[in-house]
């Protein structure tokens, strides 16, 4: 065992050394400066700014911008430490609505690097302010048009220690790129330009804000939308892309509070809460969350770099975030249909005799879960009819003809969908079965049974504990009936689950297991009832967020052979 060293005295840390740790906290990369520079630029009410980086922000980060500017007597305290115009008194905290105000990044570059300023206030004269390593060279005028330029260079030379942790400079570049992506998202009012060794990397003139996000994550603007949400103090604004925009990442999930970008997990889970239902396992959004809150309802100093937030109303503000994202997803879920198609409903779904449930039990065929029998199969869909079937591909899509479109429907997934909406709108009269299926949970699935019984029996799903984790089913509803012996138990591990919606879990698994298969035939009468009938659903969804068709018009496909558009 390692002996205890003696304890040292308790001394005060000298001014040079803590200085040091300070800016190894607030300075400690390339992206560090570049965050903390363009939020004084932006603070400073800039309508444009520059960032160059050299050796990706290693060798030098140079911000050039056209804001209010500062004379010689601000210049001279301005890197000093604690150094702020935004904030007088410790209530000024609580009503902070700058970017910056705590008066520590500049004296932390100014004590770890080679700091070089030139400011000038509109009408007033230029000075150049030269601080290394914690000492100022020099406070001089010069020549200088309004606006501030900040130059950093040598950074660390006197912190050798640091530089170990640094990246390559391509990686500290990436990294400073992604901070300048954050604050060119919050402010589309204000053009940005992005140099990297002397050649323009990005360029973002002033725009709106869907175009700004468009151009910063090369998004297609066609595919975003927004929506609101207020509450008591505050307002949720989103900018989101359809669920054709899916990505399999949430980097394109992000959040800004008072046009700072936060890591505030619990509204990004309240964005992937709304999509539920609209995006396939998987997948998540493309989704920028603003809020503009009262600064009294929030707290931004409990972290240096302004990265975390705590609010006061946080469930508030979720709840906002949830019904945003069900706003824009309902408004750019909608559809216009032909006001021609029919509204009939689909016919009764047939079902063999669910009594006795053999463990070997298989899907019934496709017939028999999806049969129409008020529409003989040997009737075929007239050529003047609103929907006329052209035929199945790839054992997939149904392909139908509407007006001018060209309609390809997935098979699984709309009748997946059907079924879907008739189970949740069911009232189950149950059947016994003849012979119960059993099986075996885990603890926490054992738990959560004896939790959920009560829920699934009011579904038509009646277990009962037959032994040490060992449960049975005795009873099935009608339209459920036909699932086979290991789906039905998968579609009951679905309410095992944690979420808080797990009816509708158990009822996307089953009506997954139920709907038709990739491969099953489908005749022409049956295609056409389904195209019908999947055509009036909104959002045009599976259960599981897939869409159900894919449309093509008649123009476009004219213009992928190159023929001319017939008048």
């Amino acid at each position: 065992m390692r002996n205890a060293e003696p304890s040292r005295r308790i001394a005060i840390l000298r001014e040079d050394v803590s200085r040091k740790i300070a800016a190894g906290e607030v300075i400690d990369r390339p992206l560090s400066i570049v965050r903390e520079l363009l939020d004084n630029s932006l603070d400073a009410g800039a309508g444009s700014v520059e960032v160059h980086l050299e050796a990706g922000g290693l060798g030098r980060v140079r911000i050039v911008d056209d804001g209010a500017g500062m004379d010689r007597e601000d210049l001279g305290r301005s890197w000093l430490p604690h150094a702020t115009s935004k904030i007088e008194t410790e209530e000024d905290l609580l009503r902070v609505t700058s970017l910056g105000f705590r008066g520590e990044a500049l004296s932390s570059m100014a004590t770890a690097s080679r700091l070089e300023i030139v400011s000038c206030r509109p009408g007033g004269v230029a000075h150049r302010l030269v601080v290394r390593g914690g000492k100022q060279e020099l406070l001089e005028p010069c020549e200088g048009r309004p606006g501030t330029v900040v130059d950093v260079s040598e950074l660390f030379f006197n912190y050798p220690a640091r530089k170990k942790f640094l990246r390559s400079p391509s990686a500290e570049a990436g990294l400073c790129r992604s901070v300048f992506l954050d604050r060119a998202s919050a402010f589309p009012g204000v053009s940005f330009r992005l140099f990297a060794d002397g050649a323009l990397r990005l360029s973002l003139p002033a725009t709106d804000p869907v175009q700004r996000l468009s151009l910063c994550h090369d998004l297609d603007p066609r595919l975003l939308g927004t929506a609101e949400a207020r509450g008591q103090g505050f307002t949720v604004r989103l900018i989101a892309a359809s669920p054709d925009g899916r990505r399999t990442d949430r980097r394109l999930v992000q959040v800004f509070v008072n046009n700072r970008r936060v890591q505030e997990y619990s509204l990004v889970q309240a964005v992937e809460f709304g999509f539920q239902g609209f995006l396939p396992g998987g997948y998540h959004p493309v989704a920028f969350v603003f809020v503009d809150i009262d600064p009294s309802l929030v707290d931004f100093n409990i972290h240096p770099a302004k990265k975390e937030v705590r609010f006061r109303t946080l469930p508030e503000v979720h709840r906002a975030v949830v019904s945003a994202t069900r706003a824009f997803l309902v408004g750019r879920a909608a559809v216009v249909l032909p006001r021609d198609l029919p509204s009939e409903s689909l016919g009764p779904v047939t079902r063999q005799d669910a009594l006795p449930f053999p463990s070997d039990r298989r899907s019934s065929p496709p017939a028999a879960i999806y049969s129409l029998p008020d529409h003989p199969p040997a009737v075929l869909p007239s050529a003047d009819a609103s929907i006329r079937y052209l035929g199945q591909a790839f054992g997939v899509f149904l392909v139908c003809e509407l007006s001018d479109r060209l309609l390809l429907l997935d098979q699984h997934a709309a009748h997946e969908r059907l079924i879907f909406e008739r189970l949740r709108q069911q009232s189950p009269v149950v059947q016994d079965l003849l012979f119960p299926l059993a099986f075996d949970a885990s603890a926490d699935e054992d738990a959560r049974l004896g939790e959920r019984s009560a829920g699934l029996a009011e579904m038509g799903i009646v277990v009962h504990r037959s032994g040490a984790r060992t449960w049975e089913v005795t009873g099935l509803a009608a339209g459920l009936a036909p699932l086979p012996a290991d789906g039905l138990v998968e579609a009951l591990r679905q309410a095992c689950g944690r979420e808080s919606e797990w009816r509708d879990a158990v009822l996307r698994t089953a009506a997954c297991r139920l709907a038709l298969k990739e491969g099953d035939p489908v005749d022409a009468v049956t295609a056409v009832e389904l195209a019908r009938n999947a055509l009036e659903l909104d959002p045009p969804r599976c259960p599981h967020g897939r869409p159900l068709w894919h449309e093509i018009s008649r123009e476009r496909l004219y213009q992928l052979v190159d023929r001319p558009v017939p008048r």
